[in-house]
């Protein structure tokens, strides 16, 4: 897809579906119904979404036959089959594009952001805290919600208020048990750091763009954590803050560059990230206790 403006949607909004899908939904409950939650039946052809970021926790529960589905979140594509009863949660406010090259029937539950968040507070008795956004995975008791919150909705008066909310508050605890932050980390000596494949990612991504300016929102995004808990999990994992890393990896990078002698210190100092070469020697001496010239000469 080529690049373009993100579309932030609104998913309290009545027109939200013709921005994201080519169709409307077969199945939309009155939001005037139920708090904190509500639910749509998608039917949709094959079909490419464009970049857009929605202002709600969604699941959807592929209910039809198995399908291709394709994710792109931070430029990275991720494609996954979607068998029937599998789900996926979409991210909270992060960009990212949708594909499927099959027809798509989808039961999505929409949860406010506020609903979750007061939950979290009543549970964990904080407020930091985030979804994660597996793609394609099993979950009984969430299908089994999802399922009966739809035939709840087809009910005559649009359902019971109070069944729907019940339901919502039964998922939103499941969600922040088994799909929170927290999930993210693990504990050592004590401590909570970072599950070793979302701490791959974010090596890897590091690595990858060596040569831009990363953001903590950025990298925190990568691996799925919220920014406070991200730099916190980071530093127990690696045992230095994430600036600090990627310092550290600039001066690798620049030593290496440096050694096979294909480039000037200026354009070493830009290759790798360093805004100009002053900052590259000052942080080239810190980390190695000598100045990128005098490694060459030794």
């Amino acid at each position: 897809m080529s690049e373009s403006k993100v579309l932030f949607v609104d998913s309290n909004q009545e027109n939200h579906f013709p921005q994201i899908f080519p169709q409307l939904p077969i199945i939309k409950n009155d939001r005037a119904i139920w708090t904190g939650i509500s639910l749509e039946y998608h039917r949709q052809p094959p079909f490419e979404t464009p970049e857009y970021a929605i202002g709600s926790y969604q699941i959807g529960i592929n209910i039809g036959q198995s399908f291709q589905m394709e994710r792109k979140i931070d430029g990275k594509w991720e494609t996954k089959q979607v068998f029937p009863g599998a789900l996926g949660l979409c991210p909270f406010n992060l960009p990212h594009e949708l594909r499927w090259h099959d027809e798509m029937n989808l039961l999505s539950l929409n949860l406010d952001r506020e609903f979750i968040v007061r939950s979290a507070l009543e549970l964990f008795n904080t407020e930091q805290v985030e979804l994660l956004c597996p793609m394609a995975f099993q979950d009984p008791l969430i299908q089994q919600i999802g399922l009966a919150l739809k035939a709840e909705a087809q009910s005559d008066g649009g359902g019971s208020r109070l069944y729907a909310e019940t339901m919502a508050n039964a998922l939103a605890v499941h969600l922040l048990r088994h799909y929170s932050t927290t999930q993210g980390e693990r504990k050592i000596n004590g401590k909570w750091a970072m599950c070793p494949h979302k701490l791959r990612w974010v090596q890897d991504y590091i690595n990858d763009y060596l040569e831009r300016q990363f953001s903590v929102d950025e990298l925190a995004a990568i691996a799925q954590l919220s920014p406070y808990h991200f730099s916190r999990a980071f530093k127990q994992s690696v045992g230095i803050s994430p600036h600090q890393y990627v310092i550290q990896q600039r001066v690798e990078r620049a030593k290496q560059l440096l050694l096979q002698g294909n480039m000037s210190l200026s354009e070493i100092a830009i290759a790798c990230g360093f805004s100009h070469q002053s900052h590259l020697n000052r942080h080239f001496k810190r980390l190695t206790g000598v100045t990128p010239k005098t490694l060459l000469k030794s």
